[in-house]
């Protein structure tokens, strides 16, 4: 059996056309979700902020585990949402507030060039595609939209895994930060 039998023909899924109770219907969810997230987030001892971002990380991958996660213009949604974060984290940003804070800037290079390295070393050592190299750490660096932009550029099968990719450290990114912090905190 030659290599091109054993290759596994991928069949195109039908998606479902968004009509507008799908889309009311998700944005009324995803502003619930929202509001109880707020009021959950109180809750916790580390901020409400914090808290806030807990809640609306584990009741977003408990719903992507359901029948939610397969409605129509749950994507688009979900891309519209993601640029509102980025557009929100970016306007509140201040050039000014490099300047305040060089240190800062001196330990984000460091750790940005450290990260190269070890995906440089690491690729080469292990041989692995620069295309998922480079999806990894822009997922990790970046988030899911970015990475999506980095896959497509190599091979537009790759946008979907970047998304994966992006969602999972930005989730396990979330509850990480909180134990380093822990650990951080009693180093002090």
């Amino acid at each position: 059996m030659d290599s091109a039998a054993m290759e596994v023909e991928e069949k195109p899924t039908k998606q479902a056309i968004p009509v507008a109770g799908d889309w009311l219907f998700l944005l009324g969810l995803s502003l619930g979700v929202s509001v109880l997230s707020q009021k959950l987030g109180g809750l916790f001892p580390f901020g409400k902020g914090v808290g806030a971002t807990l809640v609306a990380t584990v009741s977003g991958l408990l719903c992507a585990m359901t029948c939610l996660g397969r409605l129509p213009a749950i994507d688009e949604l979900g891309t519209v949402y993601l640029y509102l974060i980025v557009s929100l984290v970016a306007s509140e940003a201040r050039l000014g507030d490099l300047l305040s804070a060089p240190l800062w800037i001196v330990f984000g290079v460091s750790v940005l060039s450290f990260h190269a390295l070890c995906m440089a070393l690491l690729s080469k050592w292990f041989h692995w595609d620069l295309g998922i190299v480079a999806t990894a750490s822009m997922a990790n660096i970046g988030g899911p939209a970015s990475a999506s932009l980095v896959a497509s550029a190599y091979d537009p099968h790759y946008a979907a895994v970047a998304v994966l990719m992006g969602i999972l450290g930005s989730a396990l990114g979330n509850f990480l930060g909180l134990a380093m912090g822990a650990v951080l905190r009693l180093m002090t």
